[in-house]
């Protein structure tokens, strides 16, 4: 027990519990925070010997510096850093994605505003792409009925989850911002990515409540037809 009565043995203590307090952390940012500082307690102990000990310090700086990267990608995955006035403003329609996750969505995506009303589905058509509408209100026709749906708003996302084809058409009027995303390119992204499925899943749940609160019940006399 001499070693324990050692000044210096003080530091490699303290990096033994900063090490695991960090390994017992859920949050990873939290957990490479902790860890990194623990192994900063290491250096400095090989530091402070009485003849260094340059091995170990070389090494243990090297795990310090792989931590700090790490922290530095989990910090910018976190934030809205970098991101555009347009990108944030466009982020705050996907609440159940981190910053990093929707960077990611966004490269299957594409934004256009048509000059003149565009259909961007077709009634019982193969649909290979997802759209987010921002228009005050836009179209979707149904057995040869219109009706006016609300936005911002996705189109399409059944058929995308399905894969069937589209159960209406959807028409946007001139002027409306719509950005569409490849699905093919998103569900290849969702397959690698179980956290972007999860959060795009969830996105999906809160639109189409969104749209069952805002609709208005079809009469009985309309349904029976």
């Amino acid at each position: 027990m001499a070693f324990l009565s050692e000044p210096l043995s003080l530091l490699l203590l303290c990096g033994l519990a900063l090490k695991c307090a960090g390994f017992v952390l859920r949050d990873e940012l939290l957990l490479r925070l902790f860890v990194a500082a623990g192994i900063c307690m290491d250096i400095a102990f090989y530091a402070l010997q009485p003849v260094p000990i340059a091995q170990s310090i070389i090494v243990n700086s090297v795990l310090v510096a792989v931590n700090v990267v790490l922290i530095g990608i989990i910090l910018f995955e976190r934030t809205t850093w970098r991101m555009s006035d347009e990108d944030r403003s466009l982020f705050a329609h996907f609440p159940t994605l981190t910053p990093g996750q929707f960077r990611r969505v966004m490269r299957t995506a594409e934004g256009t505003i048509p000059e003149a009303a565009t259909d961007l589905i077709a009634e019982g058509a193969a649909v290979n792409k997802l759209f987010l509408v921002f228009a005050e209100t836009y179209e979707i026709e149904k057995r040869g009925r219109v009706y006016a749906a609300r936005g911002p708003a996705f189109v399409g996302e059944i058929a995308f989850l399905t894969g069937a084809a589209s159960s209406a058409g959807v028409r946007v009027p001139a002027g409306s911002r719509v950005v569409s995303f490849d699905s093919a390119a998103l569900h290849k992204l969702m397959a690698r990515k179980p956290a972007i499925h999860n959060g795009m899943v969830a996105l999906f749940g809160r639109d189409l409540a969104a749209k069952v609160a805002a609709s208005v019940p079809i009469p009985q006399a309309d349904a029976a037809g």
